[in-house]
């Protein structure tokens, strides 16, 4: 047992899980100290509490008799369980989580559209190293009214060792964010773009990493049905090696909406106007690797490559 004193940072969405063949609520809170935090799991009527609004972001909780979780006491140690004999209670003191924790200035090159709840967030920090956070929801995404995240922003974030299934080299726990700091403007934007550009590809992924830049020059970009009525939007691109690639999915939340909304303004002519506009601009694409245990046989990069983020500045040439 663990007695734990914090304030909530994030509430997780509500969730189900089976415990002998009985399904019960569980919602996660990020709950943190000045110094740490751990990741708490509420139960059943503890669960309802959060349900009901009894207990939200940011309320300071005494906790105790919260129990470790047998495979947390083997690794992190950063689980806590919160169930029928676990006793909770709201607190006056003001507490300032993780003011003693280290942050990072994440630039922000990719905001992927949102899937079950989830969006894929990557960028690079300070050290020039590639992040993707993992466990980042809508809810964390907008907050107030805000965007936390933004192509081209600088976002502090609080980030842990990725210790689920199926780690990626750049994979993080997202713990916290602050929000943006501060945007590019426009030379600092290119300066950033083209000192972190790759040069290919395979410059990429055959090199150990599931997440690059590059500059290319785009062939063609369009839209495709899916499946369940959705519509993906594809490109062609020859990039900086020469290398031709064809159809790779575009995820991009920001690009979506540029081409949504070309789209309702010039029906016909949207796909024409927009290779146009990549074209006469410095186009870079964010790339990145999904999972890789599918079990599909002979994937080149062992994965299938996507663009997570679609960055255009003005073009040098016209300055």
């Amino acid at each position: 047992m663990v007695n734990i004193t914090g304030k909530i940072l994030r509430i997780l969405p509500f969730r189900e899980a089976k415990v002998a063949n009985e399904t019960k609520k569980v919602v996660d809170l990020i709950i943190a100290d000045e110094f740490d935090y751990k990741r708490v799991a509420f139960w059943d009527e503890k669960a309802e509490l959060v349900l009901r609004g009894e207990i939200k972001a940011g309320d300071m909780l005494r906790i105790e008799n919260a129990r470790i979780p047998e495979e947390s006491k083997k690794s992190d140690n950063k689980r806590a369980n919160v169930g029928k004999y676990t006793m909770i209670a709201k607190i006056s003191t003001n507490i300032a989580a993780l003011s003693h924790a280290l942050p990072q200035n994440l630039t922000v090159l990719a905001v992927a559209r949102p899937e079950r709840e989830q969006v894929c967030i990557a960028g690079i920090d300070e050290n020039g190293e590639w992040i993707r956070p993992q466990g980042v929801y809508e809810d964390d995404i907008f907050c107030s009214g805000e965007e936390n995240f933004k192509n081209l922003c600088i976002s502090k974030i609080y980030v842990d060792a990725w210790r689920g299934r199926r780690p990626r080299k750049e994979d993080r726990f997202f713990v916290y964010g602050e929000g943006v700091e501060r945007e590019l403007n426009e030379e600092e934007g290119r300066e950033f773009l083209e000192r972190n550009v790759d040069a290919s590809v395979d410059a990429v992924f055959k090199r150990g990493r599931s997440l690059g830049l590059i500059k290319p020059r785009i062939l063609h970009v369009y839209d495709e049905k899916g499946g369940k009525k959705k519509e993906y939007i594809r490109f062609n691109f020859k990039d900086p090696s020469g290398r031709i690639y064809r159809r790779w999915s575009c995820r991009c939340n920001a690009f979506y909406k540029t081409w949504n909304e070309l789209k309702k303004k010039h029906r016909w002519t949207y796909g024409l106007r927009m290779l146009r506009y990549l074209r006469k601009n410095d186009t870079y694409l964010a790339i990145g690797l999904t999972y890789t245990d599918y079990g599909v046989d002979r994937l080149e990069y062992g994965a299938y490559p996507m663009i997570v983020g679609v960055l255009v500045v003005p073009s040098s040439s016209f300055k």
